[in-house]
């Protein structure tokens, strides 16, 4: 029983790595061949929530992208209060974006060639994902476990 839960397990363990390196090697060359477009918005419309504090604010950006003008809608929630209002549509216009998108010349560097990103720097930060880093961990730490087997009498103290 323990060889074949060991056996299991190894394989259970180097298919998540696998999986996890191949995930965030995707990430890495979408990063490398991304580039970043600074947007303007275009027009701001807010929507109250209904006895919540917190208001849906729909942008509209334009940007350039491969030097042909683009727009896109950027859905974000705001929070308010009484000592915190909601920022005034002026405030709200003046707020920077950036873009995040692969141009044409380098599609073929990532799978992710039709990924955007809007962000509030120039800067695209790191993604890496440890979930099946975790898992592996998680299935070799419960294999062993269960290899060991369970003590068959507890020796009280």
């Amino acid at each position: 029983m323990s060889k074949r839960i060991s056996k299991t397990s190894i394989f259970l363990s180097i298919a998540f790595l696998i999986l996890g390196i191949r995930s965030n090697w995707r990430e890495y060359t979408f990063r490398k061949a991304s580039v970043f477009a600074e947007a303007t918005v275009i027009s701001v419309d807010t929507k109250l929530k209904s006895g919540k504090a917190i208001a849906s604010v729909d942008y509209v950006l334009t940007y350039k992208r491969d030097n042909v003008t683009d727009t896109i809608s950027h859905f974000t929630t705001e929070a308010y209060s009484i000592e915190e209002p909601l920022p005034s549509i002026e405030e709200l216009k003046k707020n920077k974006f950036y873009i995040h998108y692969v141009p044409k010349n380098k599609r073929n560097e990532t799978p992710f060639n039709d990924r955007i990103y809007i962000t509030n720097t120039n800067v695209l930060e790191s993604t890496f994902r440890s979930g099946w880093f975790n898992l592996m961990f998680f299935v070799l730490v419960v294999s062993y476990l269960l290899s060991r087997g369970v003590p068959q009498k507890i020796e009280q103290y």
